[in-house]
């Protein structure tokens, strides 16, 4: 006889189960479909003719491979009601579980510190690497890490649009965080803008910023080596870095959900079969 009586040939602990089952693998056909879309973006990604895009090839491959066999490991777990494979993928979900809340964590504490700051004359914040946390300042001034990104804001129009603003429009102009950085001098090197996108870079400067001698108007320089266009990265990270942080969360949220339902379905699974044990 069955827990709570038998209906139709299935006991109310066949139900629960069946019930648990349904919802992990649905999640997990959800999270197979998303994991197929990650590899297929990698490929993607490798095969794209710049070189800033494949920067983000191997993670995106890493995460979409361990995605697809978590998700292949619960469709099989929860199918079959194979204890030894429902064990493991409780335990795979609960590290990737532990995972993301430290990941959350960690978003929020590097991305805390920093941020624009007004400068008198003009309607735009400027920026400095400095003013970030040490996390951001290392991997930033890690040389080749920065070199990459570098030739990645050089390839962009980020620049090229900043070219198109005239002296008069210049100091109303509404510039994004790698504008401001990479794209011209701290207001405090005292240069003026003499043309499209150009300074007066032959004048003594008035600060002993370094990022004002590292300024040129060749298109190919910038201010692409300046700590301000650091900062105006930082800038991003720090923008993006929010998001992600309430998107891992959510994510975490969702994964304690499914764990707690998994959890359920592995008790009575493991249940059942001590009773069809014991019956033997």
């Amino acid at each position: 006889m069955g827990d709570g009586g038998d209906d139709g040939g299935f006991s109310k602990s066949d139900r629960e189960i069946s019930h648990g089952a349904h919802f992990v693998k649905g999640i997990n056909v959800l999270a197979l479909l998303a994991a197929l879309a990650l590899i297929a973006l990698g490929i993607w990604l490798a095969t794209r003719p710049g070189d800033c895009e494949k920067y983000a090839t191997v993670p995106v491959f890493l995460i979409g491979a361990g995605f697809l066999l978590v998700a292949a490991l619960g469709l099989f777990g929860t199918w079959f009601l194979y204890l030894p494979i429902l064990y493991t993928y409780l335990v795979l979900t609960f590290v990737i579980l532990v995972g993301f809340l430290a990941l959350s964590i960690f978003i929020f504490v590097v991305t805390q510190k920093g941020g624009g700051y007004n400068v008198p004359g003009q309607s735009f914040k400027e920026y400095n690497v400095n003013d970030y946390s040490d996390y951001v300042q290392h991997r930033l001034n890690k040389v080749s890490n920065w070199n990459h990104l570098k030739a990645v804001i050089g390839a962009s129009d980020t620049c090229a649009t900043f070219d198109q603003i005239s002296p008069v429009d210049y100091p109303y102009s509404n510039l994004n965080s790698l504008q401001s950085g990479c794209c011209r001098p701290p207001a405090e090197c005292g240069y003026t803008m003499t043309g499209n996108g150009t300074f007066s870079t032959t004048r003594v400067p008035l600060s002993d910023n370094p990022d004002c001698t590292s300024y040129s108007n060749d298109d190919s320089i910038k201010c692409y080596d300046c700590d301000s266009c650091k900062g105006g990265v930082a800038q991003n990270l720090k923008r993006t870095g929010k998001i992600a942080g309430i998107v891992t969360l959510v994510i975490f949220v969702l994964l304690v959900g499914i764990l707690v339902v998994a959890c359920h379905v592995g008790h009575r699974v493991a249940r059942a079969s001590w009773r069809r044990v014991e019956r033997v």
